[in-house]
């Protein structure tokens, strides 16, 4: 069987909507965070079959199957994980090449991903290293990126001339072939040079922390083209890419929303102001699979476009694949002449947010773009919200869009009413199916809760590492299960979808599966941590000196004095490990 790198499973797994993909095969209706429907590996009349969408994991609470989007073909098409892999592929239209075990060890995927990581690092250096005099760096200062926008989001300059980053390849032993291929470098009769040159570089990353393309600004408004973006490759789809998502998306969760912009600078220009919850769709339209990509940590998104004929010609195109998504959906309206980017340099953030605090529903928006009393675009605005509230798949969302709609369109109650108020009930068998704590694999709820706040957030996890050994896991089953967080700590990115596919023990796998179907995002989880760890702590401690007792006992039974000293002394520190840890 041919072999498939690790990085594009990685990519295949987080370009797939587990949703949409399990759709194909089972009715799943919205309930509460996740989606319930019947399950299809055993015969149920009432829903517990339940996916997750953000954690894209699945879980039967009744036969107890569970996994991730492979896991799920593998067992309900009887394949293998390599051909569950192919299948999904083939679904996203992403390319595996065809390589051999033996005689091939580098995919293109991972050639491809080699060279863009290289083409940051070159870039990003070459930024820093330039003298603050510099052209770029002056640029810099203009625009006001602060030096920690440019780390994090490791911005580069490609430095004038036709083949620096050439040279620099061909150093590493890169082949010109390669660079061709990630769109960094063109060829034209005999002679080679680098596609970008004397611009400001944005490396663009997937959801993983993967270069897998660029975008490059002139650094002045004489250069044509202003922006210049890499070409789509095996690793780079500009439909299911959004930039800063990356960076963005712990952030995006804590916050429960999402700003979506047009441009790298509006982004950057955010982020300087302190607002980091952000994304950019650069230069396309929004799609429907980078909405249901977002939908995977939020449930509440602003369009924060330009305020110009064509920014609001992009926001009305934008609003219909975050309504299907099942996003809460607003509009910031910026001052007329300006974007993001300008309005936070010339106002701060604080400023900006007062705006936010103003956002228009999209009924508002549809309000102040459209004249009513003209019949035609009455009925344009009138065929458009009541198709938008009708595709909403979130039932709340779906009521609070109708009654803005009737607020603020009165002539048009009467026709939202006879579309719109159908009486939409919900079905007490789609209801999240409750768990009998008693009955839960493994017993220690304890060190069970715990091991739930890790698959959570990876800084539960590394909070956890740095309390606990693994030894002090008492419960064979969690041990084993913090073992494999533990494990997936050291990598780059932190994914339970992922950790799934790394373990053989199909008990293990299920209970990960429950737990992640079955967790709040909760508030207070450090604090909740400390707590679980406070816990075992104490029971280890308590083990410790129960067993302690035992011996001691035992020596003065027997008359072993010196034993005995040692040992009383050793217990009273137990003691004071005990009292310090209470306190």
């Amino acid at each position: 069987m041919a072999r498939i790198p690790n990085d594009l499973i990685d990519l295949i797994r987080s370009e797939a909507d587990i949703v949409e993909v399990l759709s194909g095969f089972v009715t799943l209706k919205k309930a509460g965070q996740n989606y319930l429907g019947l399950c299809p590996f055993h015969d149920e009349k009432t829903p517990s079959f339940s996916v997750n969408l953000q954690r894209q994991i699945f879980h039967c609470f009744g036969c107890g199957k569970g996994g991730n989007v492979f896991t799920f073909l593998m067992e309900h098409e009887n394949i293998s994980f390599i051909e569950a892999v192919r299948h999904l592929a083939h679904h996203l239209n992403i390319t595996i090449p065809e390589t051999n075990k033996t005689s091939e060890a580098d995919s293109e995927a991972e050639s491809l991903s080699r060279v863009t990581q290289f083409a940051t690092d070159f870039y990003h250096q070459t930024l820093l290293k330039s003298d603050q005099k510099e052209f770029v760096r002056r640029y810099t200062v203009k625009r006001g990126l602060a030096e920690k926008v440019i780390k994090r989001f490791s911005l580069g300059y490609a430095p004038d001339g036709w083949d620096r980053l050439l040279k620099s390849a061909a150093k590493q032993g890169i082949n010109i072939e390669w660079l061709t291929k990630a769109g960094l470098a063109k060829t034209s009769g005999n002679r080679s040079y680098d596609t970008f040159r004397k611009r400001l570089m944005f490396p663009i990353q997937g959801p993983s922390g993967r270069v897998v393309g660029f975008g490059g600004r002139a650094l002045s408004d004489e250069e044509q083209p202003k922006y210049l973006n890499s070409p789509e490759s095996l690793i780079y789809r500009k439909s299911q890419i959004l930039y800063g998502l990356y960076q963005a998306r712990d952030i995006i969760r804590e916050k429960g929303q999402v700003f979506i912009v047009e441009g790298y600078m509006d982004l950057l220009a955010l982020n300087n102001h302190g607002i980091e919850n952000v994304v950019a769709i650069c230069g396309t339209a929004l799609t429907r699979d980078q909405a249901r990509l977002l939908a995977r940590y939020t449930k509440q998104a602003f369009l924060v476009y330009d305020s110009d004929q064509a920014g609001i010609r992009a926001t009305w195109r934008a609003i219909e694949p975050l309504v299907e998504s099942g996003m809460w959906t607003q509009i910031v309206r910026l001052p007329e002449n300006t974007d993001p980017d300008t309005y936070v340099g010339q106002y701060g953030g604080p400023r900006f947010l007062k705006l936010v605090e103003q956002a228009d529903s999209i009924a508002e928006f549809m309000s102040h773009q459209s004249n009513v009393q003209e019949s035609g675009s009455r009925e344009e605005v009138f065929r458009t919200l009541t198709n938008l509230i009708k595709k909403t798949t979130n039932l709340v969302h779906r009521e609070q869009y109708r009654e803005e709609a009737e607020r603020c369109f009165p002539a048009l109650q009467s026709l939202l009413a006879s579309e719109l108020r159908q009486p939409v009930m919900i079905r007490r068998d789609l209801r999240p199916p409750q768990t009998d704590q008693k009955s839960l694999l493994g017993g220690d709820l304890v060190e069970r809760g715990l091991v739930q706040l890790m698959l959570i957030e990876k800084p539960i996890a590394e909070f956890v590492e740095n309390q606990l050994e693994l030894e002090d896991f008492k419960n064979p089953l969690y041990k084993k299960i913090a073992g494999y967080i533990f494990g997936q700590l050291t990598g780059s990115t932190y994914d339970p979808s992922s950790l799934i596919d790394t373990i053989n023990d199909e008990a293990i796998k299920r209970v990960i599966s429950e737990l992640i179907n079955i967790a709040d995002s909760g508030i207070n989880l450090k604090e909740r941590a400390h707590d679980h760890i406070t816990r075992i702590k104490h029971k280890c401690l308590k083990e410790s000196m129960s067993n302690l007792i035992g011996e001691i006992k035992q020596m003065e039974k027997e008359g072993r004095t010196n034993e005995l000293n040692e040992a009383m002394a050793t217990y009273m520190e137990l003691k004071e490990q005990e009292k310090n840890l209470l306190q």
